[in-house]
């Protein structure tokens, strides 16, 4: 059996945490720059806000009381979800974690325990010691898992379990199942199957294997088999290498000159380059692109990339911001009101399969030093706060960072947050 622990609409229930004022109130969070409503609470879906509501649509019940929001807050959103697979893996220790607010638990080792007993006492758990609440679907792969999950939100919410242990129980949530909520079947192929005529997941379960393959390929025969409880998808205990890097963010207001520009690109390469060292990756390439807005007029709108070919594969962040912003000079044109630039590393290989250039020659000496210095950069950082020690290239005012109007306090990892309680 496998268990996904999913944390109930997370980003406001973190928020929920340490703002009690805002429990049983309809309430969102912002995606980035405050754009649209990317988390909401279970009374805001009931007051019709949709996933993707734009700001400016619900300002109106903003001011009148009718609703909260907040920016995203990913610093306390990470640390959250680090205490939370903490305490699941005390619990259930072959873990797997799929994202920011879910992760998978193999369960074989339990199977002459009572799993659902345990499964509500770990949920008791996590509310007690984090104040954030989820629901655990079990099942025998991870596609019946996550719509045990779903079942367990929509009609057990007192115990916030369900154990998906017989072919009754089986039947019935594949039946309360829609086609289009199955992972794995995306929306192309949902459509195809309505269609014809199958609506539910046990639809799609009765359908021939051949015509399953004929219909949806490899991708959806492994869907239908892991739906009829043949482990197809395995667990993942340890991220695979990621084969690009990447990092891009909207500008908090359209830029037009290139200083500002400029900043921004070498915080991502700075960025992604303490990735590319965590890693223990170097790579040989570089994508670098620039962008105005979508919605521009046809003769405003501009959108340019370049591929950069290193002559040496390196990890060294002076050397990516050096490269990055050399490939933005050439892609950058005067006169357009900029939205977005971002790059990404690519052409990933292990830093000890690093193949020299006949024409750069780096004494190892001064390659070693280079190294620790990196190292020493990173582990500051790490310990005082993010980007402490940093390129001048990258600035200090940030006036290009992404709007956050409306930000939480960094209640976990940030000493001047922390909640102050005083007694008289």
């Amino acid at each position: 059996m496998l268990a996904l622990i999913d944390s109930n609409n997370f980003y406001v229930s973190a928020e929920r945490v340490f703002q009690p004022a805002l429990r049983g109130r309809p309430g969102c969070v912002l995606s980035n720059n405050d754009g649209c409503a990317i988390s909401r609470s279970n009374e805001a879906k009931e007051i019709g806000i949709k996933m993707g509501t734009p700001y400016f649509a619900m300002q109106e019940q903003q001011q009148l009381g009718e609703i909260w929001w907040r920016s995203s807050n990913y610093t306390l959103y990470q640390d959250m979800m680090r205490r939370i697979t903490g305490i699941v893996r005390d619990t259930f220790p072959d873990q797997e974690i799929y994202s920011i607010d879910e992760c998978y638990c193999d369960l074989s080792s339990f199977a002459y325990h009572d799993i659902e007993k345990q499964a509500i006492l770990l949920r008791s758990k996590i509310l007690q010691y984090t104040g954030v609440p989820v629901c655990i679907g079990i099942g025998a792969t991870k596609t019946l898992a996550k719509i045990a999950n779903k079942i367990a939100k929509k009609e057990h919410a007192s115990t916030g379990v369900f154990f998906m242990d017989t072919q009754e129980k089986i039947d019935y949530s594949l039946q309360e199942t829609a086609i289009e909520d199955v992972w794995g079947i995306g929306p192309r192929y949902a459509i195809k199957l309505i269609k014809q005529g199958f609506y539910t997941a046990l639809d799609f379960v009765n359908l021939p294997e051949d015509y399953v393959l004929k219909l949806m390929t490899i991708q959806g025969r492994r869907t239908w088999r892991e739906l009829q409880g043949e482990r197809c998808i395995p667990m993942e205990y340890e991220p695979p290498a990621k084969e690009g890097i990447s990092t891009g963010r909207s500008f908090c207001k359209m830029e037009t000159e290139l200083a500002p520009i400029e900043e921004a690109l070498a915080f991502y390469v700075a960025n992604t380059a303490v990735k590319l060292r965590n890693q223990q990756c170097v790579c040989s390439r570089m994508f670098v692109y620039l962008q105005t807005s979508q919605f521009a007029v046809v003769h405003r709108k501009y959108c340019a990339e370049i591929d950069l070919k290193l002559l040496v594969a390196t990890a060294e962040t002076g050397k990516l911001i050096k490269e990055a912003l050399a490939g933005l000079r050439k892609i950058y044109k005067p006169g357009f009101r900029y939205q977005k630039v971002g790059v990404e590393l690519r052409g990933l290989i292990p830093d000890t399969q690093v193949q020299a250039s006949l024409f750069e020659a780096v004494p190892d000496a001064k390659e070693l030093k280079m190294q620790q210095a990196l190292k020493v950069i990173d582990q500051l950082n790490s310990s005082y706060g993010r980007d402490m020690v940093r390129y001048g290239t990258m600035g200090f005012s940030k006036s290009w960072a992404m709007r956050q109007e409306f930000l939480s306090k960094r209640y976990t990892t940030r000493i001047e947050d922390v909640i102050k309680v005083k007694a008289y």
